[in-house]
């Protein structure tokens, strides 16, 4: 079965991977109706158009180097630009197409578009009278999952780069006078509040998502699918946010009012390397010991020998070795450095290069994805936990001046998992604090352990998390690129100059586009390029990547 797409812009021409083949049309000439005419093409399109929004996000991807940009995990291998991206002081994004890692936002972004592309052409299709199930019973869930992957895919958007193109079903792209225009993120994150919105007014319909729609951890009720909604909407309002500025300006009550509403039970997929569930982030860049460790930046305030303040204040990071860990957070170790904490596992000795900097160096990896890595990556993935919804609730809180109930949330954790002392609204003031400031060694408040608490709880559950986090809260490492700019290809296809963002003298704001119009060599160009890509995404899948 040949699915046609419409090639315009940034829309990916690309099938569902449930449709099959691509074939390039004439754009003067589109037959929409022709290729997607049954209910099986459309509602194949629309639920297929999730996986792509996974992928963007769980495959080789920029998230993958963004997590060690906040110093999430910690690798000087040049994989995915891992150590491009975290290495210090910090570089920008080299933006160039044909930069050695431009594939990571490239791919990104245009899976992203993927599914927003597939979901606009299904949500017309159905619009100009395609009935799916009986009598059209099942077009409510096909358009409400649909207008939910909308907002996620404009999620990933409004987060990840400083300007984008709002695509939906209301997008012309028949004429070529009337193509969509770059819009800054706040507008696209705009638009992305409304899709979920208007997604969660439709499940006020009675429907049933098939596990396989969302990687087959589970059916979703339509109650469960607006408790999605409004955990996901949670996420974007904090986490689109650039500065400390703006998150503490994000408005917290109506957060809390989402998480009130969000979901009361984990999403997970399921996970056996082969389906489209599978996770990057998790086992390779996770819990791959050869691969990544988690940093030392992150887990070195839990320290309390001293070790972690005399490795941050040394002034030239070249210096900087690993050390062992004293702590009695019981995620971390087991009661000594060297035994494993239930989130994590001591390991003798890097797989590093030293001539890329020891810095890197950590001798703790991952102990929470590693049973699915040594079950030949079968098992189940995290995604959206509530504990995550619940440390958004206790942010809300915090920031709104209720820090006994913030304290309370942490504390669920911290006493539970960690076996540590509860925080107060002073923090932990025992004597043997966690955590402490890297540089005094003193006992810090209750705003640094709930930071503090939140990245040992949800590390690497879900793409983003780690970064988007730091960046609003201010504690990304100077010059760390807060955002990216447009990939370097479209920005080339689109004919704009190639600008970037992040290292010293990093410029603002993009220049504006140029005029011109596509002409059909391009277009087909692009086609074929997008094939191959398609292509290669399932070779990578079945092989993996080599460390380098």
């Amino acid at each position: 079965m040949k699915l046609y797409k419409f090639l315009a812009v940034v829309v990916i021409a690309a099938g569902a991977a449930a449709c099959g083949d691509l074939e390039v049309v004439n754009l003067n000439d589109p037959d929409r109706e022709r290729a997607i005419s049954t209910s099986t093409d459309v509602e194949s399109l629309i639920s297929g158009s999730f996986s792509s929004w996974w992928a963007a996000n769980h495959y080789s991807r920029i998230p993958i180097a963004m997590s060690t940009m906040a110093d999430a995990h910690s690798s000087s291998w040049g994989n995915f630009g891992m150590r491009e991206m975290s290495s210090e002081p910090r570089e920008g994004w080299n933006n160039d197409p044909s930069a050695s890692y431009a594939s990571q936002l490239l791919n990104h972004w245009r899976d992203t578009y993927k599914a927003l592309s597939g979901v606009r052409d299904g949500i017309l299709a159905i619009e100009g009278g395609v009935e799916l199930g009986s009598g059209g019973a099942d077009n409510a869930r096909a358009l409400a999952f649909g207008t939910l992957v909308q907002a996620l895919g404009l999620s990933n958007l409004a987060k990840t780069f400083d300007q984008a193109f709002i695509i939906d079903e209301a997008t012309s792209l028949d004429d070529p006078n009337a193509l969509p225009q770059l819009a800054p993120y706040t507008e696209v994150y705009a638009a992305a509040i409304a899709k979920f919105d208007k997604a969660i007014g439709m499940a006020s319909s009675s429907f049933t998502i098939p596990s396989s729609w969302v990687g087959d951890g589970g059916q979703w009720t339509n109650t469960r699918f607006a408790q999605i909604a409004h955990g996901y909407k949670a996420k974007l309002m904090i986490e689109v946010t650039r500065d400390e500025a703006s998150r503490a300006a994000v408005n917290w009550g109506a957060v809390m009012t989402e998480v009130n509403a969000a979901n009361t039970e984990d999403f997970i997929t399921v996970y056996d390397d082969t389906n489209w569930a599978w996770d990057r982030l998790k086992v390779h860049a996770g819990a791959n010991d050869v691969w990544a460790r988690v940093d030392l930046q992150m887990l070195g305030p839990a320290d309390q020998s001293g070790a972690f303040q005399a490795w941050s204040n040394l002034s030239n990071v070249e210096f900087r070795t690993p050390f062992p860990i004293d702590t009695d957070d019981a995620r971390l170790t087991g009661g000594a450095y060297d035994v494993n904490g239930t989130y994590l596992r001591y390991l003798t000795g890097n797989r590093f290069r030293v001539e890329r900097g020891t810095y890197h160096f950590s001798n703790y990896s991952d102990n929470r994805w590693y049973p699915v890595r040594l079950n030949n990556y079968v098992g189940t993935n995290g995604v959206l936990p509530v504990k995550e919804l619940d440390f958004i609730m206790a942010e809300a809180l915090f920031r709104t001046g209720n820090e006994q109930g913030a304290a309370d949330i942490v504390n669920q954790y911290r006493v539970a998992n960690g076996g540590l002392e509860p925080v107060t609204t002073a923090g932990d003031q025992s004597a043997r604090c966690v955590p402490r400031d890297p540089f005094t060694g003193a006992c810090t408040n209750l705003w640094e352990a709930l930071k503090y608490d939140k990245r040992m709880e949800v590390w690497h559950y879900e793409a983003g998390t780690e970064f988007f986090d730091d960046r609003g809260w201010g504690d990304l490492v100077t010059n760390t690129t807060i955002h990216f700019p447009v990939p370097g290809a479209e920005l080339d296809l689109l004919l704009m100059e190639i600008y970037s963002f992040g290292g010293p003298g990093a410029q603002g704001s993009a220049p504006d586009i140029l005029s011109g119009a596509f002409d059909p060599e391009t277009i087909r160009w692009k086609a074929a390029a997008l094939r191959a890509y398609d292509e290669a995404l399932q070779d990578e899948m079945k092989v993996g990547v080599v460390v380098h």
